[in-house]
């Protein structure tokens, strides 16, 4: 062969490489299956569903490869040896796929453990000299345990510090290497550069670079260098994953509009180009395969009243998306995820209510790209972040969250009870103004735990699961009555038992604002119990949530029992009216009732009206203006008009801002 053909043949061979397309990152979505595992049995077959999963894709368990057979792009399995799971731990599962491109997952955690039907959480409190900003865990020193690194900031000097703290194997931490950066915003902990250590990608604020993401690499013993930054801001909540499927992890955004930042590959970004659509206001994103195209899609949430939307943007694979499906929602929604909580195999959504007091709305998905309404799952007053993992090891996804302002506790987790139906939450002590809870095994134990950051405490609250507390609640929550402010309601009484093998004493029990108790409860022998009275005594108006506090020497010390109750400064006097016998055609003599404001301040009434089954047998003639003073009343005067024989009934109802609005009289009577 000539010199001149060699040649041809070379440069023919170098453009055909450089025209293969290069592997997608793999992203993994929860839940694996089985979500979690008994520790002490067989070797297993483990299923790890996502997206840009190739032929040569590798399940890993903690780093070590498994064998791993390729189903499709969307779904690999794996042989997870009895040696694997001998004893209890937490399993750190990845997928990374071969060159050109390919690389690294995102770590999705496997709990060893055994099954229980609660979950029971310790408090530790690590204290800082700064406001904790942000929390990012992962195993930095590849050790076999969990890791934090901690954004701080001193507002007294405004000096930043990314502080690593490496896990002691039993929920403490040792000071390890500390950088004067800023991280906050988000902190995604992920091999960005596919050499095995995990690196941190998170939002930098600080005067040299004002709104930039932040890319500092691992060197796997603990340390890193120094940030390679690219200036934009995500704001809080940026997903990551390879939306052009070019084996460089990118960045997609909202804020007005939502925003795509391609990959380098070298840990920066380029620009982003962002999308503005009419009439919306984009506030958060959460990504996934809705459509299982093989493509990442976006789910969008818009702020923008009075049209609150979830929007559905179908990934083309090239970085772009279209907007498929538009779904209007009663609320804004703040914060959302994405896995699949009803066992069908297709991806869901779980957003938070931009509410007090608004529950998580979830969104089942139906495998095309379209979703319909699931079930609103209770959470804490003012839930704020939200993740998933399988808490008590019985192979459902569970829901975690704190809340953002609120006093103690702001940790809460919802159990699932599967196939998509969740429990009522259960509340731990969260620590204050608490920030995004991070999740990891800190004890090596099986269990997950939590942390927290407190902003404004300058802490960190470490929630470790233990065996389990042996009292029990009946009932374990309670909900009063609207009741008047500057009352007494009676009392409902909580039943506290004793299903241990050795005497619980109590050092304290408590209630936050608003509520009271009384109990006898000091020291309960094995199978006893004692009773806690709770009294509703609010001192303002409005929905009021609360906490009855219990601190002992059993696990999961201290207790929590919500509280909840709706306090008015409204008194409707009577609270009912019955108007006997009357002809149908006529009219009864009236009856009036009196509207008082027991408030300091006026009250604002936005409308009076009659409802319920029978609203045209009623008509309501009023005095009242539309700012009552305080201490003031006025008349609402109702006759009853049978329109027909037999009982007939309806409500009187006053819309106010006096908290348990509408109030409401019950009116009934008999046409004859």
């Amino acid at each position: 062969m000539t010199f001149a053909a060699r040649l041809t043949l070379f440069v023919l061979i170098c453009s055909a490489l450089l025209m293969a397309a290069n592997n997608p990152v793999p992203f993994v979505n929860q839940p694996l299956v089985p979500a979690s595992v008994a520790p002490g049995g067989n070797t297993f077959q483990l299923t790890v569903n996502g997206t840009g999963f190739v032929a040569g894709s590798t399940v890993n368990w903690n780093g070590s490869p498994r064998a791993t057979t390729f189903v499709n792009q969307g779904q690999l399995t794996a042989t997870i040896l009895s040696t694997d799971i001998a004893t209890a731990s937490t399993a750190s599962i990845t997928v990374t796929s071969p060159a050109p491109g390919g690389g690294a997952s995102s770590v999705v955690f496997l709990p060893v453990r055994s099954p229980s039907s609660f979950v029971s959480l310790n408090t530790l409190t690590i204290d800082f000299a700064y406001n904790v900003e942000i929390i990012g865990v992962g195993d930095f020193n590849k050790d076999g345990i969990q890791d934090m690194a901690v954004g701080l900031y001193d507002q007294t000097t405004q000096l930043p510090t990314l502080s690593i703290l490496l896990g002691n194997d039993d929920g403490t931490f040792t000071q390890g290497a500390e950088y004067p950066v800023l991280a906050d915003g988000f902190m995604n902990v992920v091999d960005l550069n596919n050499d095995g250590n995990l690196d941190l990608v998170f939002e930098s604020e600080n005067a040299a670079e004002y709104q930039a993401v932040a890319v500092m690499f691992g060197n796997g013993d603990g340390t890193f260098g120094s940030p390679v930054s690219t200036q934009f801001g995500p704001g809080p909540n940026p997903q990551f994953g390879d939306f052009n499927q070019d084996g460089k992890l990118d960045i997609a955004y909202a804020s007005g509009s939502y925003c795509i930042a391609l990959g380098n590959g070298d840990g920066t970004f380029q620009q982003p180009s962002c999308t503005t659509i009419s009439g919306q206001n984009f506030e958060t994103v959460v990504t996934a395969d809705f459509n299982r195209d093989g493509k990442l899609d976006l789910a969008l949430t818009s702020d923008y009243n009075p049209k609150y939307v979830l929007d559905i943007a179908l990934g083309k694979g090239d970085g772009t998306f279209q907007i498929s499906q538009t779904y209007s929602v009663a609320a804004p929604l703040y914060y959302m995820v994405a896995s699949d909580f009803n066992g069908d195999g297709n991806q869901d959504i779980a957003a938070v209510v931009n509410d007090v007091g608004g529950p998580l709305a979830v969104f089942f998905g139906n495998g095309d790209g379209s979703f319909r309404s699931g079930p609103s799952v209770p959470t804490p007053y003012d839930p704020a972040y939200i993740q998933v993992a399988d808490m008590n090891g019985d192979g459902f996804l569970d829901f975690i969250g704190s809340a953002y302002y609120f006093p103690n506790p702001t940790g809460w987790i919802s159990l699932a009870n599967g196939y998509g139906t969740f429990q009522n939450y259960s509340v731990f002590d969260g620590g204050n103004e608490s920030g995004y809870p991070a999740l990891g095994d800190f004890n090596h134990d099986g269990r997950i735990d939590l942390a927290i950051p407190n902003f404004e405490l300058n802490t960190i609250t470490i929630l470790i699961q233990d065996n389990g507390t042996v009292l029990r609640f009946t009932p374990d929550n309670l909900m009063f009555p609207t009741q008047a402010v500057g009352t007494v309601s009676p009392p409902k009484l909580i039943t506290v038992t004793n299903n241990g093998t050795s005497a619980v004493k109590f050092s304290g029990i408590s209630t936050t604002a608003n509520f009271s108790q009384l109990s006898n409860c000091k020291t309960i022998q094995p199978g006893g119990s004692c009773k806690i009275g709770v009294y509703f005594t609010p001192t303002v108006s409005g929905n009021l949530p609360g906490y009855l506090v219990l601190t002992d020497n059993d696990g999961g010390n201290p207790q929590f029992i919500a509280l909840s109750g709706v306090a008015t400064i409204v008194e409707l006097a009577p609270t009912s009216l019955n108007f006997g016998n009357w002809h149908v055609g006529s009219f009864s003599k009236s009856q009036d009732v009196i509207v008082t404001n027991n408030g300091n301040g006026p009250l604002q009434i936005s409308k009076i009206a009659i409802g319920g089954a029978d609203p045209r047998d009623f008509y309501q003639v009023n005095a009242c203006p539309a700012k009552l003073a305080a201490g003031s009343s006025c008349t609402i005067t109702v006759l009853f008009h049978p329109t027909a024989t037999g009982t007939r009934s309806a409500l009187l109802g006053v819309e106010d801002n006096g908290g348990g609005s509408p109030q409401t009289v019950a009116l009934s009577g008999t046409g004859t």
